[in-house]
C-alpha cells in the first residue's frame, strides 16, 4: 500500500471512524503493513480475531509479515487473562512484532488482559513503538461504568493516548461506533481519518473532534459528506502536519483478506505462515503467566473448588486398617489455607497502610500550617517564633450512610503558588497558566489539557477569568491554539524564569483551603485509593443518592480533581 496521508503523521495519534464495512480495517492494515515494512515494533490488539491474515501473502500461500500471534485459533503463543504484563515487557523491551488475538475471550478476561497489559506496557516502554487497537471502543468506553475493572482498563486506555507520546509510544486506533468511545482518548488523536457514518450519534463525535483540533468551516463540508462515501473512502485531516482535510480513496492491503468470511476450502489451502522464532518468547512468557496464576486468590479458589468435587465423587471403602490420609485432600487444606492467610495478610497491610497515610498526612497539614503561619508573621512584621497554636488531631472518618460528619475542618493556608522571576508585565492568571505548560514540557509532557491547567494553576476550568485568559494568552501567541495547548518560544520569552507550582499533596492541601466541606470529604476519602461511588459516599459521611453529595462530587469532576464514573480516584496530579 501507497501511504496516502503524510509520514509524519504517523509520529502522532491517529483515530479511524467508520461503520461497518467502511473500510476502516482496510485502512489500518494498510498502515500496518507500512510500519512493518520499515522494520518497526508494531503490536496490534484484535479483539475480533480476524487480523491473523498478516502473516500470509494476499493469495495465502506465500509468507506474509513474520508477526508473533499472541491467542486465538492461529496462535503461535497461547495466552490467557493472566498473561497482560508478561506480553507488554516482551513488546515493549524488543523488536518483536505481534498480534494479541482476543477473539472470543469473556469481556471480563478480556478486561483482566487489557489491565495489565496496557499498565505494563506505560511502565516498561522505551524509544518507538507502535500500539494499533481495532475496536478500541472496547478497552475506553464511554458513558456510565459500574465495574471497577473496565474503569481501570479506561484509565490506562486514557493513559496511553494522554501521555504514551511522551514515551514514545503511537496510537492508532479504529472503532465502527465513535459514540461509545471515550472523548479522552477519541481527542488525543492529532489525526483523524473519517469514513462513512450513518447514525447522529456516531457524527457527533466526529464532530468533536473537529471542534477541537480542527477549524469547523473545513469541518462542515467533512460532515456534509460523510454518510455518501464510498466502501475504503474517508477524509484525512491532520492540522499537526499541515494536512487536509482531504477526500481519499484508500487501497486494499497487500496481506491475506482474513476480514471476508472464511469457508473450509479457504482455511484448508492455507500455507507458507511467515516464520519467527519463539523459544525466547515461549520460554519467558510461560513463567510470568504461572507466577501470575499462583499469585491469584481467585485461580487457587477455583483450584480448591475441584479438589473438593473431586474428593466428593470418590467412593467410601470400609476397612479395618489406619485411615490413609488423602494427598489430594491435605493439598486442599494447604491451599485453602495459604488462600486465607494470604487474603488476611493483604487486609492487615491495607489496614496498615491506612493508618500510616492518616498519620502522615495529618503531620504534612501541621507542619504546612506551620510554615504558612511564620510567612504570614513575616510579611506583617510580627515577630517571628513566638507560639503558634498548632492544627488540631483530623478527625476520625466513620463510615456512615445516614448520618453526616459534624466535625469542624480548619482550612490550611494555602502555599502561594505565584511564580517568580517573570518581567512583572503578565497578569497572575496568565502567568501561572504559563507556568503550569513550561512546567509539564520541561517534564516531556507535549500538550496539556485545559481542565489540568487550570486545576493546576488554582482555577475553574469554566471559570471567566481562566478562560479570559486562555484567550489572551493565544492572541498574544504565547500559547497554541490546540486543545491540548502548548506554550511557545514567545510564551517561554515572555514568562522568564519561574518557580514550579506545586503538584501532588501541595496541590491536593490548597484545593483543600479553597473547597467546600462535602467537596472536602469526597477528596479525603477519595485520597485512600481507587474507590466506588457508594463506598466513596460511605466514608465521606454522605447518602449515595443525595443531592448535595452528588453536586460535590460533579464539582470536583469539572474542577478536573477527580477522575473516573464507575470507579472514582484522585487525579493522579494530586498524588
Amino acid at each position: 500500500m501507497t501511504l496516502r496521508i503524510p509520514e509524519a503523521a504517523l509520529d502522532q495519534h491517529i483515530a479511524i471512524l467508520g461503520k461497518t464495512r467502511a473500510g476502516k480495517s482496510t485502512v489500518m492494515r494498510g498502515l500496518a503493513e507500512h510500519l512493518l515494512k520499515r522494520k518497526q515494533p508494531v503490536c496490534i490488539v484484535d479483539p475480533k480475531g480476524d487480523w491473523w491474515g498478516i502473516k500470509l501473502a494476499a493469495d495465502g500461500k506465500h509468507s506474509g509479515f513474520p508477526v508473533v500471534i499472541f491467542g486465538g485459533e492461529h496462535a503461535d503463543v497461547p495466552i490467557n487473562q493472566h498473561s497482560g504484563g508478561a506480553v507488554a515487557e516482551l513488546f515493549a523491551t524488543g523488536n518483536r512484532p505481534c498480534l494479541i488475538d482476543l477473539g472470543g475471550w469473556m469481556v471480563g478476561e478480556r478486561t483482566r488482559f487489557w489491565i495489565d497489559f496496557a499498565s505494563g506496557l506505560f511502565k516498561h516502554v522505551r524509544g518507538k513503538r507502535w500500539l494499533l487497537v481495532d475496536e478500541v471502543h472496547n478497552f475506553a468506553p464511554k458513558g456510565k461504568i459500574f465495574d471497577p475493572d473496565a474503569g481501570k482498563a479506561l484509565h490506562w486506555s486514557n493513559r496511553l493516548a494522554s501521555e504514551g507520546l511522551g514515551k514514545g509510544l503511537h496510537m492508532i486506533v479504529a472503532s465502527q461506533r465513535p459514540q461509545k468511545v471515550h472523548n479522552d482518548l477519541l481527542t488525543s488523536a492529532e489525526t483523524l481519518i473519517a469514513m462513512r457514518v450513518l447514525h447522529p450519534s456516531d457524527r457527533e463525535a466526529v464532530t468533536d473532534w473537529i471542534k477541537g483540533c480542527g477549524d469547523m468551516a473545513l469541518g462542515n463540508k467533512v460532515l456534509g459528506s460523510l454518510a455518501q462515501m464510498a466502501r475504503g473512502e474517508g477524509w484525512a485531516w491532520s492540522p499537526e502536519a499541515k494536512f487536509g482535510p482531504e477526500r481519499i480513496q484508500f487501497p486494499m492491503f497487500k496481506t491475506y483478506d482474513s476480514f471476508k468470511p472464511q469457508t473450509a476450502d479457504d482455511v484448508k489451502g492455507l500455507k507458507g505462515w511467515a516464520e519467527v522464532d519463539l523459544e525466547d518468547v515461549k520460554q519467558k512468557l510461560a513463567g510470568a503467566v504461572e507466577e501470575a496464576k499462583a499469585n491469584d486468590p481467585k485461580a487457587l479458589r477455583a483450584e480448591i473448588a475441584k479438589l473438593k468435587a473431586e474428593l466428593g465423587k470418590k467412593p467410601q471403602v470400609a476397612s479395618s486398617l489406619a485411615p490413609i490420609e488423602d494427598p489430594r485432600k491435605t493439598e486442599a487444606a494447604r491451599l485453602e489455607g495459604w488462600n486465607a492467610r494470604h487474603v488476611a495478610g493483604i487486609a492487615d497491610a491495607n489496614k496498615r497502610d491506612a493508618g500510616n497515610m492518616r498519620e502522615i498526612r495529618s503531620r504534612l497539614l501541621k507542619v504546612t500550617d506551620f510554615v504558612s503561619a511564620l510567612a504570614e508573621e513575616h510579611e506583617q512584621g510580627m515577630p517571628v517564633g513566638r507560639e503558634i497554636r498548632s492544627r488540631p488531631p483530623a478527625a476520625k472518618i466513620v463510615p456512615s450512610v445516614t448520618v453526616h460528619r459534624e466535625v469542624e475542618y480548619r482550612r490550611p493556608t494555602p502555599r502561594p503558588i505565584v511564580p517568580s522571576g517573570t518581567n512583572g508585565s503578565l497578569p497572575k492568571a496568565e502567568r501561572l497558566i504559563l507556568t503550569v505548560l513550561a512546567q509539564r514540557a520541561g517534564n516531556g509532557v507535549n500538550g496539556v489539557p485545559l481542565d489540568r491547567i487550570a486545576a493546576i494553576a488554582g482555577y475553574a476550568v469554566k471559570g471567566g477569568g481562566f478562560n479570559n485568559a486562555i484567550g489572551s494568552l493565544r492572541a498574544k501567541q504565547y500559547i497554541t491554539r490546540d486543545e491540548y495547548p502548548r506554550i511557545t518560544h514567545e510564551g517561554t520569552a515572555a514568562l522568564g524564569e519561574f518557580e514550579p507550582l506545586p503538584t501532588g499533596g501541595e496541590l491536593l492541601q490548597y484545593w483543600m483551603g479553597k473547597l467546600g466541606k462535602a467537596e472536602r470529604s469526597i477528596l479525603e476519602a477519595a485520597s485512600g485509593g481507587l474507590m466506588d461511588k457508594e463506598s466513596i459516599a460511605r466514608v465521606a459521611g454522605y447518602e449515595p443518592t443525595g443531592g448535595g453529595f452528588n453536586n460535590a462530587l460533579g464539582r470536583l469532576r469539572t474542577l478536573g480533581l477527580i477522575s473516573g464514573r464507575g470507579a472514582i480516584e484522585l487525579h493522579e496530579d494530586l498524588r
